[in-house]
């Protein structure tokens, strides 16, 4: 375009970037539906090996974290209650005693999830490595083997384990923050609501960078911070589709939990008929528990396609750089 073009049209750049948005953000949902699409190709393909995955690891997981949920939600029913109750008493001395019971059963509670974190933490790293492994190895054309998710297991859980112990942190301190930016605008309803919802959105982008942080620590020799430094940078150029694809996982394992809450909230625990009585409706909500650990061994997979093909786009583009480079020098030689 000539200088006199550019003068007679000055919103021709305007134009190009608009247009350009819209074809990156409708190529970033094509990409998604391509990895979505890849990632059951594969669990497809080699379904008994990802069935044996999933049996060992996603379904046992999926099962303590059931059942930890079914186990701690009387108390924390009870500690909620016993809370309000403590606001209401006429006496500062009934509203101690209150409180006192009330810490009780929150450290009761507390001790359920503690008895509960190391065998959920072990299979949650046996989950990761396996799939992880197995799925690179299917997106490079080889066929994934027990023998060597075993492996993989074996040889990278200690840096699983760092890197998974820095992502909990990095999403504990930014939900902290944003938790008591809510609190301290709770007289504000609409800035509350502007920090819910663009904390909503970080933290689907942050949950799309950790994710990815745990397959680099899989399948790289990175650790903890670096290994999240390392998954910010692959997803260059491919963060809307991170973005989307941990939206999808966000939607679909909250829709689970809320149906979950849903069954339990409202049910009488103070009873042993009611627990009975909810005991003996279990079977109806076991397909949860299948769907949850299906959920997360897919997300693992999914996870790793998307790292795998960002991988390969940071390649080509590398590549391209270094032949235009070579080029130029050719050309001022």
């Amino acid at each position: 375009m000539s200088e006199r073009d550019d003068l007679e049209n000055p919103n021709g750049l305007t134009a190009q970037s608009s247009s350009s948005s819209s074809s990156s953000s409708s190529s970033s949902f094509v990409s998604t539906l391509k990895i979505l699409f890849q990632s059951i190709a594969i669990l497809l393909r080699h379904r008994l090996h990802f069935l044996s995955i999933y049996a060992l690891t996603a379904l046992p997981l999926s099962l303590l974290l059931f059942s930890l949920a079914v186990s701690v939600h009387p108390i924390e029913t009870r500690v909620r209650s016993l809370e309000s109750l403590a606001r209401l008493s006429p006496t500062r001395f009934e509203s101690r005693q209150v409180l006192k019971e009330s810490r009780s059963d929150a450290l009761s509670a507390l001790r359920l999830r503690a008895s509960y974190s190391l065998p959920c933490l072990a299979l949650s790293l046996a989950a990761l490595a396996s799939s992880v492994s197995s799925a690179s190895a299917a997106v490079s054309g080889r066929r994934p083997s027990l023998p060597s998710a075993a492996a993989a297991v074996r040889d990278r859980w200690p840096r699983s384990l760092v890197t998974s112990i820095c992502v909990y942190a990095s999403m504990w301190t930014f939900l902290s923050v944003t938790g008591t930016l809510r609190a301290i605008l709770a007289g504000s309803p609409g800035p509350r609501f502007a920090v819910f919802f663009v904390g909503s959105v970080v933290e689907v982008y942050l949950m799309a960078v950790l994710g990815v942080a745990l397959v680099v620590s899989v399948l790289e020799e990175r650790v903890g911070f670096d290994a999240i430094r390392v998954g910010s940078a692959i997803m260059e150029g491919s963060r809307w589709s991170g973005f989307l694809l941990s939206g999808v996982f966000v939607l679909l394992t909250g829709s689970i939990w809320r149906v979950l809450e849903g069954s339990m909230d409202g049910q009488d625990w103070t009873s042993l008929i009611g627990m009975v009585r909810w005991m003996v409706g279990i079977g109806r909500r076991a397909w949860l528990v299948l769907l949850y650990g299906l959920l997360v061994m897919s997300s693992y997979v999914v996870l790793t396609v998307y790292y795998c093909n960002c991988r390969r786009r940071n390649n080509n583009v590398a590549r391209g750089l270094e032949a235009e480079s070579e080029m130029a020098e050719v050309e001022n030689l």
